[in-house]
């Protein structure tokens, strides 16, 4: 199944009442809940097999996992996350040990966060271990960003390094909500995404969503060593790795030309934080400028889960 085909067709079918700032389509719905005040909520569904191995993986850093992907989603709004509610489906036959660990990695970022856990469900059953995380967040009086915002001339800035998650870092990521906050409190902020399904697939959400299309700069974009590393066990560049492999969990942001020098030089953030590593264009689709100064049409891919 086309899990973004299927997303689209429940999108076309779904009402949206007067309440609903934001429904399906980015990554937290927004809920007008007073006049003063928005409620975000996010919610990511994470499987034994798919998005970790416990063979391999203590059962902490999947619990830390599981909240930071949440967290990682109200980042990318630029607002702050509040409460969480947790359910579980164990494994006939889990150890209470297992379950003290998971809970152990889900209270150490939800504390270093300040996040309740006010809830949830656990049940046991015959399929794989599955943890699902709910979040809610607040704006606290800023703008919520969505993803529809960006227009021809703005500049794309991206935080971290990308490529080659999947050797370590989709574990043990940290979520850029500080980055997140700090980009909507200080700049004007057209659109953003984190980047979990992969860069050039990420980008087209917000390219889609926007009716716009985009130009990538082949030297400005920061491929980690990671990707390099896989690059050499795979075959493909570690470009290619850097545009699609997904769970960098860094934050895409696209912003005026002159807001995007700003943040660039404002000293807000360490060096090497954020990049600039591309522009918005009208015509719609991705373009990669090479280093030889040709324009190659590039294909959105990312990381499916099957």
């Amino acid at each position: 199944m086309d899990e973004f085909l299927f997303i689209q067709w429940i999108r076309n079918r779904q009402k949206k009442s007067k309440n609903v700032i934001c429904g399906i389509g980015d990554d937290c719905a927004v809920i007008n809940t007073s006049k003063d005040n928005l409620c975000l909520i996010t919610t990511d569904m994470l499987v034994d097999g798919t998005h970790f191995n416990l063979k391999k993986h203590d059962a902490a850093d999947v619990g830390r996992k599981a909240i930071a992907c949440s967290i990682s989603d109200i980042a990318s709004m630029g607002c702050k996350p509040s409460v969480a509610v947790i359910s579980v489906c164990f494994p006939q036959g889990t150890k209470n040990n297992f379950a003290k660990r998971l809970y152990a990695g889900i209270w150490e970022i939800a504390d270093k966060y300040a996040i309740d856990i006010v809830g949830g469900d656990i049940i046991s059953g015959k399929g794989p271990f599955c943890i699902n995380v709910t979040m809610l967040g607040k704006n606290e009086g800023l703008r919520p960003i969505y993803r529809s915002g960006a227009k021809a001339g703005d500049k794309i800035l991206v935080t971290g390094k990308l490529g080659g998650s999947l050797l370590d870092k989709h574990m043990f990521f940290e979520p850029r909500l500080n980055e997140g906050l700090k980009l909507n409190k200080n700049f004007t902020v057209h659109a953003m995404i984190d980047i979990s399904d992969g860069l050039t697939a990420d980008l087209n959400h917000i390219l889609e969503e926007s009716g716009v299309g985009a130009i990538l700069f082949e030297d400005k974009i920061p491929v980690s060593d990671d990707a390099l590393k896989m690059s050499k066990k795979t075959g493909n560049t570690a470009l290619h790795h850097a545009f699609s492999d997904g769970e960098d969990y860094e934050l895409l942001a696209v912003l005026p030309k002159l807001q995007a020098k700003k943040v660039q030089t404002s000293g807000l953030f360490q060096r090497g934080t954020i990049s600039c590593i591309g522009e918005i264009i009208e015509d719609h689709g991705i373009w990669l400028k090479n280093l030889k100064g040709k324009l190659l049409r590039v294909q959105p891919k990312g990381y499916k889960h099957s």
